[in-house]
């Protein structure tokens, strides 16, 4: 298979011809990168703003912006120093005539291309996560066996922090299947399990209660979309009934609107005098006795 050869020549005719528009572009590009702070904020700044408009509603959350904003902002200034190094490189080459050296390393690059095939689609896949906004820095996603906040999305690979701290470095073209549990809205889910049929209407009553509550609570005015109300009334088990509620909250907020939820339900459970069965409680505990009644998640997480 016969290879093309580069001629050195031309190379240095092709810059020698080219040098003042080499030389501009280098010093617009160490202009920018030395103001950086100001110039890649501003422009992010209005790019991500004229984005909202071009998506679903609820997206111009001050903190889903702040998110897309960080991760942008990262991203441009990388390919900055990029830039401004590669300018450089070239400058530096051609005016020591270095070209010999660039035809026999671009060979070797073309080569290990070929080779690196995993590495390039990483960058592909790059691209179209930050181009499509799959999630961003802070994000809570998930993948595979790993989930965690998003401390890093690079062309390369993405960055993931899990509960316990550890850190995970995931090739982008790994990411085939990603859940973001805190892109732009999310479900509250809170589940009361164990509820006697005498109780049930009850118990569906100041659910929708502390549901309103919570809703009109200032201190909640950002977090709650829709009021969480009653979603379903599960088949009964050996425990008793099993109602589940939801509201439409800011997914940032999911967390917190549920706990608030639980937290009030529990209180209203013991001041009606409602008592939730337990498993693995042999007597029932007795009316006014004050202790908290059960008020659970099902697997410990809240599914938006």
């Amino acid at each position: 298979m016969p290879t093309t050869q580069v001629d050195p020549s031309a190379l240095q005719s092709w810059f020698a011809d080219n040098l003042p528009l080499l030389l501009a572009i280098g010093g617009l590009l160490i202009l920018t990168y030395v103001f950086q702070g100001r110039i890649v904020g501003a422009v992010v700044g209005r790019f991500v703003g004229t984005q909202t408009n071009l998506v679903e509603e609820g997206a111009a959350d001050p903190e889903e912006l702040r998110k897309r904003s960080a991760t942008l902002e990262s991203l441009v200034r990388t390919i900055l120093r990029v830039s401004v190094v590669s300018i450089v490189l070239l400058l530096i080459i051609g005016f020591f005539g270095l070209w010999s050296v660039i035809a026999g390393l671009g060979l070797f690059l073309a080569a290990l291309t070929l080779a690196g095939q995993p590495i390039v689609l990483d960058f592909l896949m790059g691209i179209l996560i930050i181009v499509e906004g799959q999630f961003f820095n802070g994000d809570q996603i998930s993948s595979g066996t790993v989930e965690g906040t998003v401390e890093q999305v690079g062309l390369r690979r993405t960055v993931v922090r899990d509960a316990s701290g550890t850190v995970h470095s995931i090739s982008n073209g790994e990411l085939r299947i990603v859940s973001n549990r805190t892109r732009v809205f999310a479900a509250a889910e809170v589940t009361v399990r164990g509820i006697r049929e005498s109780d049930l209407d009850r118990v569906i009553a100041l659910m929708d209660q502390v549901g309103k509550e919570v809703a009109a609570d200032p201190a909640f005015d950002d977090a709650v979309i829709e009021a969480p109300v009653l979603a379903f009334v599960d088949d009964p088990d050996d425990l008793g009934m099993t109602a589940v509620m939801r509201g439409k909250v800011r997914a940032s907020e999911r967390w917190r609107v549920a706990g608030e939820v639980r937290q009030r339900l529990n209180r209203a459970f013991v001041a009606d005098g409602i008592e939730l069965n337990k498993r693995g409680v042999a007597t029932p505990v007795r009316r006014g006795s004050g202790l908290a009644s059960e008020v659970s998640d099902p697997d410990g997480s809240l599914d938006g």
